[in-house]
Parts: C-alpha cells; sequence; structure tokens
C-alpha cells in the first residue's frame, strides 16, 4: 500500500487505543500548532452559535445541536501537518472542497428490546448538494469523556470531520453506553444492539437532512470503515445490512481495520499467551454482556480477585482505556481464573461463554459490497491472524477476489495502524467515487 513503518521514537507516546497521536517534532509542533491556532479561530467565530430543533414527527431522529463550522480554510490547516508523516494524506487535502457542519443528534434505537435515546456526531459538506454516507464505527472506548459527541474536538475525531471536505456525510455513532445513553454499561461487541445502533443513525441522518435548516442532501451510495472494535461493528453492519431486513441503505464499499471478527479465537489467542498488552478486552466483554443478561455467572469465575471486585468501578465510564488496564494484570495466569484458562475450550462448565462469543462473532457470506481488510503486521493487541482467516473465509465462500482484499500495514502495530488506515480508507472511497 506504499506505507513505510514510522519509527519506533515518533510514536513513543501513543495512548494505547485512545490512539491520540502526540506531535514529535518540534517542526511539526509549530505546524500542528499553526493549524491548531486557525482551527481554533474559526471554532470561536463559528462554534459559538448552536441552536437546537426537535422534530417531534420524525421516526427515529430526536434533537440535533450544532456543535461546530469548519470553514475551508481551517480545514485545509488542520490536514496540512499529516502530510510530513503520511504522504497518502495529501490525495486528502487536495480533494478537500466544502466548508464542514458538524452536529450532535439523538435518535431513536432499542436496547434488549426496549426503545432508548442514542446518540452520535454528524459531519456535513456546506452546500446544497447531494452527498454519499460514511458510517465510522470508533475503536474500543471506556471512557465517557471520550465519546465522540463529549469529545468532538478530539485530534481523531478532528481529523476525521476534516474529512468530510471530500463530500461526504460522515457519521460517527457514540455506542450505546456512550453519550445520551452513558448511563447504561456499554454492550461491548454485542452485535444486535451495534447493528440498530448504527443503522438507526442513519436512517436518523436521512431525517436530519430533510430539515430545512440543513444544506447537504444524501445521495444513494452509502460506506462503512471502522478499526479495532470498529473493524469488527463495520463488518457485522454491512452483514447486517446484506443479509437481514433493511434494503435502505445498499453498502458500496466497507473499510475493516484490525478487528477481532472471530471472538472465540481472539480468546483462545489470549488464553496461550504468558501476558497480555491489552487485559481490558475480555473483562470488558464478559462484564457487559453479565449485564446485558447473556451471562449469568459471577465475575469470580473468569477473574481472580482482587480483579473481579475491581471490574464493575472500572468500566464505570470514568477511566481510560489505560486506567482500565493499570487496574488489571497483563500476566495471563494472575488474571483469569485456573478453571477459565484450563477448562475453557472443553467441558460445560463455559459453554454459556463459548456460545455468546460465538454468537457475536462475524464470519464470511456472499457478500455484494466491496471489502477491505487492513492489519498492523506486528500487532500483538489483535492478531493479524484475525483478518487473514476472515478474508480468507470470504474467499473460499466464493466472493470475488477483485471486490475482497487483504491489505498488511506493514511494520504498524494497534496504535500506530489507524491513521494510515484511515487515510488509505478515504482515499479508497474518493477512488471509488471517480475523486
Amino acid at each position: 500500500m506504499g506505507f513505510k513503518p514510522i519509527s519506533n521514537e515518533l510514536y513513543h507516546n501513543v495512548i494505547m487505543k485512545k490512539y491520540t497521536l502526540i506531535p514529535p517534532t518540534r517542526q511539526y509542533r509549530i505546524r500542528m500548532f499553526a493549524g491548531m491556532l486557525l482551527l481554533a479561530l474559526f471554532f470561536f467565530i463559528n462554534g459559538c452559535n448552536k441552536e437546537t430543533t426537535n422534530p417531534a414527527s420524525n421516526e427515529y431522529l430526536v434533537d440535533f445541536n450544532e456543535e461546530n463550522l469548519f470553514l475551508l480554510q481551517a480545514i485545509e490547516a488542520m490536514l496540512a501537518p499529516l502530510e510530513p508523516l503520511y504522504p497518502q494524506a495529501a490525495g486528502i487535502k487536495e480533494n478537500a472542497d466544502y466548508s464542514v457542519q458538524v452536529f450532535s443528534m439523538d435518535y431513536k434505537t432499542h436496547y434488549k428490546g426496549e426503545e432508548i435515546i442514542a446518540s452520535g456526531l454528524v459531519c456535513l459538506p456546506l452546500a446544497a448538494e447531494e452527498f454519499p454516507l460514511i458510517s465510522f464505527q470508533n475503536g474500543t472506548n471506556t471512557l465517557h469523556d471520550n465519546a465522540p459527541t463529549a469529545n468532538p474536538l478530539n485530534y481523531n475525531y478532528l481529523i476525521l470531520e476534516a474529512m468530510a471536505s471530500n463530500g461526504y456525510i460522515i457519521l460517527i455513532p457514540d455506542y450505546l453506553g456512550f453519550g445520551a445513553s452513558e448511563d447504561l454499561v456499554h454492550p461491548y461487541y454485542q452485535k444486535e444492539s451495534t447493528n440498530s445502533t448504527v443503522i438507526d443513525m442513519m436512517y436518523a441522518c436521512k431525517e436530519l437532512v430533510q430539515d430545512k435548516k440543513i444544506l447537504a442532501k444524501t445521495a444513494d451510495r452509502n460506506y462503512l470503515m471502522g478499526y479495532s472494535q470498529g473493524g469488527w461493528a463495520t463488518l457485522s453492519v454491512l452483514e447486517e445490512l446484506e443479509q437481514g431486513s433493511d434494503p435502505d441503505f445498499p453498502i458500496s464499499a466497507a473499510s475493516c481495520g484490525a478487528g477481532a471478527y472471530d471472538l472465540m479465537g481472539m480468546s483462545q489467542y489470549v488464553l496461550s499467551l504468558d501476558t497480555f498488552p491489552g487485559p481490558v478486552y475480555l473483562p470488558y466483554f464478559v462484564y457487559s454482556q453479565q449485564v446485558y443478561g447473556a451471562l449469568t455467572d459471577q465475575l469470580d469465575k473468569y477473574f481472580n480477585e482482587p480483579y473481579a471486585g475491581r471490574i464493575p468501578g472500572l468500566f464505570d465510564g470514568t477511566h481510560t482505556n489505560g486506567e482500565v488496564n493499570e487496574g488489571l494484570n497483563d500476566t495471563i495466569s494472575r488474571l483469569l481464573t485456573p478453571g477459565l484458562i484450563q477448562n475453557f475450550t472443553s467441558g460445560t462448565e463455559f459453554t454459556d461463554l463459548r456460545n455468546v462469543l460465538a454468537e457475536n462473532s462475524v464470519g464470511a457470506w456472499p457478500v455484494e459490497a466491496r471489502v477491505r481488510f487492513y492489519h498492523g503486521t506486528e500487532d500483538v493487541n489483535v492478531p493479524p491472524a484475525q483478518s487473514q482467516l476472515i478474508y480468507d473465509s470470504f474467499i473460499s465462500s466464493g466472493a470475488d477476489a477483485a471486490r475482497v482484499s487483504l491489505l498488511p500495514l506493514e511494520g504498524m502495530n494497534h496504535g500506530t495502524g489507524v491513521i494510515p488506515w484511515g487515510i488509505s480508507t478515504i482515499n479508497w472511497f474518493n477512488e471509488l467515487e471517480a475523486k
């Protein structure tokens, strides 16, 4: 793909799973400061006039609120510092043609069969034209304050918001458990709630663009993209849209980055290790499935003390991924019970856990959309085998090799792969749109 590995020195300040890149050199910091200063100026001038509407007649949309307006000059200044590190970002900057409005939006979806209010960001080109839709699914997050609507000025969300200037309506769901629904424990890697949260936001966006204050309208082309948990969510949503009962959103292409698609295989991988750098994952899944009602056993069946007792407090929305990792243990034999380690794959003791993992995994089907799987070759959080196996499954099931592809991110790990994946994805969508 032309992406060369960036030196470890440039990434020593990347926080695992938060993907917040701290500029590594003085020259880069100066460029970034200048860009952010200009961005802040436009935000101050244009982001202070907020308006709320309550469209009660809509089926999905509850209300929306203008958060920011980024003029094209500010977007260009924000994108410019990416080029020294990622030359492929030049294509995105060259295709930046529109100023961008960013709205937070509340909408109706369902959780455990009950209607609930969810939220997310909507990024709209400021033009009276029709634009294709992109739904972006973010990676693992445990902190309420890092949700898209809670922190729309997070650097990585800003970059994504800026990419709407290429002529896309970009949706960034909060997921359940964040934003308007932060009173819930996030149903982590739970297919049914994830699918409905993403798809119902797409329906709500269709209603949003009918509002007389909104210039942009939706075209008949739709795209999906997501990284890590978001890579899994993207493939799960694509499966639901193509195999389920939602014909309103035919997907042109989906970009899945570094996802764990086979949750049984991912769990077996973790249990086979002595240490694992992301202890947040399995406790997050087990605890959220327990709260959701899919698992009924106590946490100490799966986790040793003191960690079993700590887990509910660690996942209360006030801790970052890194803080959760610090509160757990990266030594597998200390974190997980001997019973889980020894009996996970056989017997009846952990049948319920195996069933829940299998139910929320995503497999291959006769896919119609174009699909790309990206994965860093040095990823130790989610092994590259996850993407290789799902790609092989699609090919063996008869998928056209010209439509389904696997793109290794050479020399990159789980954190360093996210920005190159995002740049490559938007460039790919631009190619498909013949930009």
